[in-house]
């Protein structure tokens, strides 16, 4: 007796036609019977798991660009106003730490190393001067590294405020 086996494979694309007798018929159902648990390795899940989360990746990518495009509702005459105040609040901070800023360049350039002092004084009145070249060194140079980063915040929220 002569069988005819037909195998399809979708993911492949390909399709197999076989004309085979009843001794090679086991074989080749064993040989079908694998291939079929090898499309169902975890390895080959692996893969399309993979495709599918860089697909979701890209899909999110797209959907966070047109966020950004989006058009914002129209603003109260309040609501603008307040964002004014908010903006003008975020102005003055940034015009006090580029004063300071440029009070401590001043500070760097009138600085002769020999008479140079530092005081601080705490809110209870308690006072500490410094007068050691190097100390005041590295004071000034850990208040120069903070006031940059608190005037690129300031700078960066002005930059990006909406009113």
């Amino acid at each position: 007796m002569t069988f005819f086996l037909i195998i399809i494979c979708s993911k492949h694309r390909f399709l197999v036609s076989l004309s085979i007798n009843n001794q090679l018929n086991n074989y080749f159902m064993n040989t079908v019977k694998e291939a079929v648990a090898t499309e169902k390795n975890p390895k080959t899940l692996n893969l399309v798991n993979e495709v599918k989360t860089a697909e979701d990746a890209k899909k999110t990518a797209v959907l966070e660009q047109l966020e950004k495009f989006k058009p914002t509702p129209i603003l109260s005459a309040d609501e603008r106003i307040e964002r004014i105040r908010h903006f003008d609040a975020l102005s003055e901070r940034y015009k006090f730490l580029k004063n300071k800023s440029n009070d401590l360049k001043m500070f760097d350039a009138g600085n002769d190393k020999t008479n140079a002092k530092v005081n601080l004084e705490n809110a209870q009145g308690f006072k500490f001067t410094v007068q050691n070249s190097n100390v005041i060194d590295k004071v000034t140079a850990t208040m120069r590294a903070e006031l940059n980063v608190l005037l690129i915040e300031a700078e960066s929220e002005i930059l990006t405020f909406e009113i």
